[in-house]
């Protein structure tokens, strides 16, 4: 591991490859769900960790964070399918940038090993469960630690949330946007940023005024230039000067829109200038118009 990586403390490492291949597909480090399987397309050396691309065996890509040494094994791993083993370390912080002299550090999940795990024979179908009780639709991926910033679903099978630590302020706790399928034990399809960074790191935002009300945008970046927009509105934009609400979540690349999905509800959240305020969420000089 590179020396900007702190061993003290505890790691909790689950030694998941020992198991077979269909024995899990997900497991909780750190009080995160995380993939015990994927299939690497592409490594990066960063300042803190190597970043890992991957796909599970359902075709979808996610990102995590690794062991520096991971990085030098990439010709050897990418393109096999991998039982992942996941630790929790202190590494150096982001607001660092890299600085070697810089003493911050903050506690991620990464892959700690990866090992060679064929995809095993498909098991007998069970037979068929008795019915289960109807359980109430997921409102957020936030947990009950959390705060839901922002959750809306954009359709019966996506589901959108913006969390944070209860304890979120300019300096401390974190923000994090997940998006996946609602109602599944499935891995969540995103989480950004996939470290827990303090919310003026994670995001930009601001509120702002308009006739009949005002509304209220929040963006998280990708080191690729693509961005993931919540916002909500309210504003006279009815056929006739009505008050009408909107609410949704827009995919921007290179500053540009490519997707607008909007809300099959009422969003949840505190999204709105008293929670930036205390979060220290500011616009940082960008600017975000509603979808129509």
């Amino acid at each position: 591991m590179s020396p900007s990586l702190v061993r003290s403390g505890f790691l909790g490492v689950l030694l998941l490859s020992a198991l077979p291949a269909a024995a899990q597909d997900t497991v909780t480090v750190g009080g995160e769900k995380k993939r015990a399987f994927g299939t690497p397309t592409a490594f990066q050396n960063g300042d803190t960790a190597c970043y890992v691309t991957l796909k599970d065996d359902r075709g979808a890509t996610f990102e995590e964070l690794a062991d520096f040494d991971l990085c030098s094994l990439e010709k050897s791993l990418k393109g096999k399918r991998l039982a992942l083993t996941y630790k929790t370390a202190r590494v150096m912080a982001a607001s660092c940038q890299g600085n070697p002299d810089c003493k911050k550090s903050e506690t991620v999940v990464l892959i700690a090993s990866a090992k060679p795990a064929p995809l095993a024979a498909p098991a007998q179908a069970p037979a068929p469960a008795a019915p289960s009780p109807a359980k109430s639709a997921q409102t957020s991926f936030c947990t009950p630690t959390e705060t839901i910033v922002f959750s809306c679903r954009t359709s019966p099978t996506k589901l959108v949330s913006v969390c944070a630590s209860k304890d979120a302020a300019p300096n401390r706790g974190y923000l994090q946007y997940r998006t996946g399928k609602p109602d599944s034990s499935e891995p969540l399809d995103l989480t950004l940023p996939a470290a827990q960074v303090p919310p003026p790191q994670a995001a930009s935002g601001e509120s702002f005024p308009l006739a009949g009300g005002g509304g209220t945008w929040l963006r998280v970046s990708t080191k690729n230039n693509i961005a993931f927009v919540v916002y909500t509105g309210i504003g006279n934009w009815g056929p006739r000067g009505e008050t009408r609400e909107k609410a949704g979540v827009t995919v921007e690349r290179d500053g540009k829109t490519v997707a607008s999905l909007k809300c099959t509800g009422k969003p949840l959240g505190l999204l709105g200038p008293d929670w930036f305020a205390k979060a220290g969420i500011t616009a940082k000089g960008q600017d975000f118009d509603l979808p129509d």
